[in-house]
């Protein structure tokens, strides 16, 4: 009758509210309440108490407790805590990212029913013996007792995941349970198939695609202990598995695991604290492993594992470079593909192979030109050029999304002659088809695409069973796919990358070209990879085209060294909004300042 309960909410506020806790009233740390909140009441979360002779003033009574026991664990208010004051975010906005949208709106505890499943991986055939390197990795890994972070390093096809599988096997095979976490929703479908035809249907799975319901009784799956194992995007590191005994990021380089929106973090990072505070080992898992990792692994901060070769002794793909500076273009033919790389699609699909065609630029044409009055059609908000999406036939900013439709005149000049500038991933679709109209057949993946439910897994079905030959995307084919009978990789153009104003361009670059190279020859045949590109000698295009992650490594990280860029400093970025441009402007002077 004495206790006061030390309440959060998912707000902006970073404080904790004091509520009386009703007479006779059982309540436990980490559990939900219906609080009064300034003019209404609303869900908040019960981190902690406190005894009412502390206060000299009347406290509020909670409106209603909602749960009987806790929903957040200890390990989670602990993880969530140290992000609040890491992060500088409100620990109650932190604890509702880490719940699903069903709990945050207050709905009661329920018991599982049938969740979302996917199919097994058929095509999968699991290696009989592992690589002397694969079994030293996996020996490393599972003699480890406490907290440990491993920075497995592999080539791409080097069997990466079959070191995953066997690690969580043994994990499973000992009562405990294990956390996976994987890049992007486009990755999901494979690897989950993957890891569900090793380990069975005790996992749940976690990506944005799932609908509230789904989400939440699959959360309630690993909560009561009914699965083991938890595989998704960033927003799974909060699953709520029981006795955790080892966490893996695959892909741990990739740029979808920090959140741009608030609460913001970055999920590999979080993973790791996850760890230490469950005193269980984390596998961060790469081909193109993040600077600020490798230079820990480089410094004994983490356990350094590596594969360097391919499994099976599959040779990595021949690469080419073309120089668009230099070459010949049959202008009449196309202005996308340079002689090679539409002779080597000939032979490709002359031979009843298949092809990925990588541009990381969706829409048709970059922007719209008018070449009397040099006008270019720009967002008003963004003021960045607006990408022209030919089905749409509308103009779209792809930071905020403004729309507008195609003029027929130039809006300065009233000119009839508008040019298309640029290229994207429509357009190349676009061309494949004018240059070979009866042999291509051709499915896009970028986000355009990913906006329609199912269109996902109906394209990487529909290009495994080869009714699609030629796959042309974004950095969404670069991602982990295992297609056998790709025997051809196009870069369409390598220079996009390069020329992002960001310290981290060169690292994208090497990085994505050695995943996108990395989709080719995973079969019999041996890959073949042509990158045009106007920077040839650029030195993360050259040590891509060798694979050579060390070289790179070498040379970026004593660029950052002179500049004083991560790993060697710790940035933070600072971003002002508001209607009204004078007061940005001055509020982040008087920060400066």
């Amino acid at each position: 009758d004495n206790m006061i309960a030390n309440v959060v909410f998912g707000l902006p506020v970073d404080r904790v509210f004091n509520y009386s806790v009703p007479a006779g009233s059982q309540i436990k740390i980490g559990c939900r309440v219906k609080a009064p909140f300034r003019s209404s009441v609303k869900v908040g979360y019960v981190v902690g108490f406190s005894e009412k002779k502390e206060f000299d003033f009347d406290v509020k009574n909670i409106t209603e407790i909602l749960d009987e026991e806790p929903f957040l664990s200890d390990d989670i208010l602990e993880l969530t805590r140290w992000m609040s004051a890491y992060y500088y975010v409100s620990w109650g906005e932190v604890i509702e990212a880490a719940l699903p949208g069903a709990l945050r709106k207050g709905k009661k505890s329920s018991n599982p029913r049938q969740g979302y499943f996917f199919e097994k991986d058929k095509h999968f055939v699991r290696p009989s013996n592992l690589t002397e390197h694969q079994k030293k990795s996996l020996s490393e890994i599972n003699q480890s007792s406490g907290f440990d972070v491993f920075m497995l390093y592999g080539v791409t096809g080097s069997g990466k995941t079959e070191v995953y599988i066997r690690a969580i096997e043994k994990v499973i095979s000992e009562g405990g349970s294990a956390l996976i976490l994987v890049p992007e929703i486009a990755l999901t479908p494979q690897t989950v198939s993957r890891f569900i035809s090793c380990l069975g249907d005790e996992i749940s799975v976690f990506h944005s695609r799932l609908t509230e319901a789904q989400r939440f009784q699959e959360w309630l799956k690993l909560k009561q202990g009914i699965n083991k194992v938890s595989i998704g995007t960033r927003s799974s590191i909060f699953a709520p598995v029981k006795d955790l005994r080892l966490i893996v990021i695959d892909e741990e380089h990739d740029s979808s695991y920090k959140q741009q929106d608030s609460p913001r973090y970055h999920a590999r990072d979080v993973a790791i604290k996850r760890a230490q505070i469950c005193r269980c080992p984390v596998i961060l898992g790469s081909a193109t492993p993040s600077l600020e990792s490798f230079y820990k692994a480089m410094s004994k901060k983490y356990r350094f594992l590596e594969l360097p070769g391919r499994v099976e002794e599959k040779i990595m793909p021949d690469v080419r470079v073309v120089d668009l500076a230099t070459v010949k273009r049959r202008s009449s033919r196309s202005m996308v593909f340079s002689p090679v790389l539409e002779s080597e699609l000939k032979d490709v699909l002359g031979r009843n192979m298949q092809a990925i065609l990588f541009l990381n630029r969706r829409g048709f044409s970059t922007f719209l030109y008018c070449p009397k009055c040099g006008y270019v059609s720009k967002c008003p908000g963004c003021d960045v050029a607006l990408t022209y999406h030919i089905k749409t036939k509308t103009l779209l900013c792809h930071y905020c999304n403004h729309k507008e439709f195609l003029p027929e005149t130039c809006p300065d000049c009233r000119s009839g002659y508008l040019s298309m500038r640029g290229i994207g991933t429509q357009r190349v679709e676009s061309e494949l088809h004018k240059i070979f109209p009866n042999s291509v057949r051709t499915a896009r993946l970028d986000s355009d695409v990913l906006n329609k439910k199912g269109e996902l897994e109906r394209i990487i079905r529909a290009f495994k069973n080869k009714d699609i030959n030629v796959l042309v995307g974004t950095q969404i084919v670069a991602k982990g796919h295992d297609f056998p009978d790709v025997e051809l990789v196009g870069v369409i153009l390598a220079d996009l990358s390069l020329n992002i104003m960001d310290f981290r361009a060169d690292e994208s670059t090497f990085s994505m070209l050695t995943q996108v190279a990395g989709r080719s020859g995973r079969g019999e045949s041996r890959g073949r990879v042509i990158v045009q590109t106007y920077n040839p000698n650029h030195f993360a295009i050259q040590t891509s085209l060798s694979h050579d992650y060390k070289s790179f490594y070498a040379q970026e990280i004593e660029k950052r060294k002179q500049l004083g860029f991560p790993p060697f400093s710790e940035l933070i970025k600072m971003e002002f909004r508001h209607k009204d441009e004078k007061k940005v402007k001055e509020a982040s002077r008087k920060v400066k300042n």
